[in-house]
This record gives structure tokens, sequence and C-alpha cells, in this order.
């Protein structure tokens, strides 16, 4: 396959797709990834609507959609189980612990819901499907407009309900993660629901994976500095890492995870 023809097929598979990762495109088109971020740099000069991201690109015109919930779990399913494992750590037995909607903090419930003596929170319907079969646990529903699309309960009635309670720890995720503009998300109710949370818990843990870094949408949660910690699975040699580093704390699993292998 030519470059030209290379070059279409990974535009159409970004249109059709929303992102692509360079390594999967490397594999699956026998080239090396240095041709893909080549091919991938090219794309950018003539298609506005295409970001490059740390390992690979996404689309962002007029016609990209926020993807649903099904296919964001099928997505750095390694790396959102890393991030929990690291996220466990956070926790204390007796805590009241909030988790958010989305499917790194469905990681996170899944992997801190043995800690003992919790009382966890959520305004997920995934995190109360996952955790609803375990009775010896403190599960909570927090109530609100039900959001398909983000598999959760969100919206003015879930502000006003977390008004009533000062959370010792909240598991928040994020679309975009950028050291300018800052937290943000496509969706405005969602992102409201997240801001009612970041104020009213003690301890806030942004966790996201790589792929959410130096994107930037609509409507903002709060600034970096709003977020006590990041766990993440960006690189800490990342020059993004570095900078995120300079204002707030931000941990990698991914060389907890190699220390590991050691």
């Amino acid at each position: 396959m030519n470059q030209t023809k290379r070059q279409e097929l990974i535009n159409d598979l970004l249109k059709v797709n929303g992102e692509v990762s360079s390594k999967e495109l490397a594999d699956e088109l026998s080239v090396s990834m240095m041709t893909i971020n080549r091919d991938l740099k090219e794309l950018t000069k003539w298609e506005d609507d295409i970001q490059l991201v740390h390992g690979g690109a996404i689309y962002r015109g007029e016609n990209s959609f926020e993807n649903p919930i099904s296919i964001k779990e099928e997505v750095s399913v390694q790396e959102k189980k890393m991030i929990a494992k690291f996220c466990r750590t956070l926790v204390k037995p007796g805590s009241s612990v909030f988790i958010e909607t989305g499917t790194t903090t469905l990681a996170v419930a899944r992997e801190i819901f043995t800690i003992k003596n919790c009382q966890f929170y959520t305004n997920s319907l995934l995190v109360m499907n996952a955790l609803s079969k375990y009775e010896d646990i403190q599960l909570h529903c927090v109530p609100g407009k039900y959001r398909d699309l983000s598999k959760g309960f969100l919206g003015l009635e879930t502000a006003e309900f977390v008004q009533h309670f000062n959370f010792d720890v909240a598991f928040i995720g994020a679309e975009g993660i950028n050291l300018e503009s800052g937290v943000s998300l496509p969706n405005e109710e969602d992102a409201f629901t997240k801001k009612a949370i970041l104020k009213q818990s003690k301890k806030t843990i942004l966790v996201a994976d790589h792929k959410k870094f130096d994107l930037s949408y609509l409507y903002k949660v709060g600034n970096i500095t709003d977020f006590d910690m990041i766990v993440t699975d960006l690189p800490s040699d990342e020059e993004t890492f570095k900078k995120l580093s300079t204002v707030t704390t931000i941990k990698s699993v991914r060389n907890e995870d190699k220390n590991d292998e050691n």
C-alpha cells in the first residue's frame, strides 16, 4: 500500500472511530511506528479536525461524537486496571468514597470495594450493577437525571443531593486534561455534576488513561490544581507529565508496573 492510500485509510478510520492508536495501525498496516507517526503528522497539515495525542490521534470534526460507555470499556483495559490498583492504596478503611461515572472509575470501584467499613456513593449505573451483588458492603445510589451515554445520573438533582455530604475521597474521570484549559468534558450536565462532587470531597483523585491528556472540551470541570492527585498511565518522562507535575501531584502507574516486573 502506498503512502497516499495508507493515509486515506487512516483518515477514514479516524472519522469512523474517533481515535486511532499508532501501535495498532502499525501492526495492522505492517509498517513501522515511525511511518505511522509521520503519516499522522502529514494528515494534520490538511485535516484541521485531526489532533495528535499521546500514542495516536483523535478526530474532532463536527460529525464526531462522544463515544458511549460500551465502547470506552474496551479501550485501555489493562491501563485502567493498573490505575485502579494504585487507587486502592489511597483509600483507608472506614472512608466515605464517591465513585463518579466513567470506565476508569468503574475499574477503581471493582478494585476498592473490599476495603473494610467503607461507605460507597455513586451516580454510575455501571458501578451499582458491578457492586450491588455484594451484600456485605455499604452502597448508596445517588439520584439524578439518567443519561444513557454516560450510564449515570447527572444534573441539578444530583448536585443538590451531594451538597448534604462531605466525602473523604472522590474518584473522578474526565475526557480532556490540559494544563492551560484544565479538566473538561463534552457534556454540560456531566461537567456540572463533577463540579458539585469536587466541591464536597476532602480528597479528589482524577483518574485518566494517557489518551485524555492535552485535550480540551467545551465544558470545564475545574483547574488542574483543584484536584489533589492525578493517577494515570502516562509515562513520567513525557513532557506533558513533567509540566503537570509542577502544579499538582501526579502518579504514573506505568512506572509502578515496570518496577513490579523487575
